[in-house]
């Protein structure tokens, strides 16, 4: 953000002053401008890469209309589609959205099966990789982990060093708020310009999230790298060996009855996944948000062979401090927390700054050539 096509008005000391500044914003973003153009379009894309799976294949979809089955069936459903799979998890999307069931297939393949949450009918299968994990990956770490981890959270440095500056170049730019301007009949300059100032006065509470979520994630990898223990892991949560039963096959787990233990343990829980455990030592943990701090879900631990609750954390209480903040970072970051309306909001800011990164684009490029066409006029005028 910034007044980017418009040169500092002011006079005197002030003015040598406010051309640093402005020199500074726009040498910030020249470097990176092409790389954060392409992270800010895919970190969009992923942030509504679900719904567009949603959109792309008919699979993904449910009318939301009756009431729903029991988790027990909708597991039944995904392993008869696929003969000799084992179900490893269940996530639930939304009432829009078919239920997906991660399998684990016999040649050592994964795959997800869409069961309709009322019918019970397996809507259709897709493969291990998807659209929604490769454009995640692709935003967050460039499919190469961690120098692309490190090169994407490092632009949280010029993102911070462009805001603070956009608002010390652009004077009183609270005006964008009841008096929007852009001027469509004066060039393309003029107009780069508005947008650009426009854009980033509307978002500048969306790029000091983005800017500071960022900066979080690369404080915490590379303190993770360097070695130094952050806290905030527990021990693993384990049934005893003494609690199993004794058995020539491993006895069934009532998943209806560990899903009615973990909602009775959080009332009111919208669920998000459930984790089927693959070793006899592991509880069954189900993952959902009661409502209380929509950006701190809750996780549930059930004995899967009594369906007694074992330990719940998350929301406000029982987790650490780097716990609640690297949860909260990432919620903020990827607008995933309240439903689609949120996820909308993310959206559109999303595509403004993704628009003011390129409209900046725009202007380094016009000027630039505008400089070197002035500087060779100049310099062919004196040898003439």
């Amino acid at each position: 953000m910034s007044a980017v096509g418009q040169g500092p008005a002011t006079r005197g000391g002030g003015a040598s002053r406010t051309r640093l500044w402005f020199l500074w914003h726009s040498w910030l973003a020249m470097p990176v401008w092409a790389f954060l153009f392409f992270v800010c379009l895919t970190g969009t894309i992923a942030v509504v890469s679900t719904e567009i799976m949603w959109l792309i294949d008919p699979a993904l979809r449910a009318s939301g209309s009756g009431t729903p089955l029991p988790v027990s069936a909708l597991i039944a459903a995904a392993e008869d589609a696929a003969p000799g799979a084992r179900a490893a998890a269940v996530s639930w999307g939304g009432s829009h959205m078919a239920v997906g069931v991660e399998l684990f297939l016999p040649g050592g393949t994964e795959a997800t099966a869409w069961v309709n949450p009322v019918t019970g009918s397996v809507q259709g299968m897709s493969g291990h990789g998807s659209f929604r994990g490769f454009i995640r990956a692709l935003h967050g770490w460039l499919l190469t982990y961690p120098t692309g981890w490190y090169a994407v959270t490092a632009l949280a440095v010029p993102m911070v060093g462009s805001l603070v500056t956009g608002l010390v170049v652009y004077k009183r730019f609270w005006r964008a708020f009841l008096h929007p301007r852009l001027r469509w009949g004066q060039g393309a300059r003029v107009l780069w310009g508005d947008l650009h100032r426009l854009a980033g006065a509307w978002s500048i509470w969306f790029i000091a999230v983005i800017a500071v979520t960022s900066l979080w994630f690369l404080i915490y990898v590379l303190l993770l790298d360097l070695g130094m223990g952050l806290g905030g892991r527990k021990p693993p949560v384990l049934l005893a060996r003494d609690t199993l039963p004794v058995a020539q096959a491993a006895p069934p787990v009532d998943m209806d009855a560990v899903m009615a233990a973990a909602r009775a343990a959080v009332p009111g829980m919208r669920l998000r996944y459930l984790i089927i455990p693959e070793t006899a030592f592991e509880p069954v943990l189900v993952i959902g948000s009661g409502g209380q701090a929509p950006l701190l879900p809750d996780r549930v631990l059930v004995n899967p062979h009594t369906a007694a609750v074992m330990d719940v954390t998350g929301g406000l209480e029982g987790a650490s401090g780097i716990e609640l903040t690297r949860t909260v970072m990432r919620a903020l970051h990827t607008g995933d927390f309240g439903g689609l309306p949120v996820k909308l909001v993310w959206l559109v800011f999303g595509i403004l700054l993704t628009g003011m990164v390129f409209s900046g684009m725009m202007i380094w490029i016009r000027r630039t050539a505008r400089v070197l066409k002035e500087g060779r006029a100049l310099k062919e005028g004196r040898h003439g």
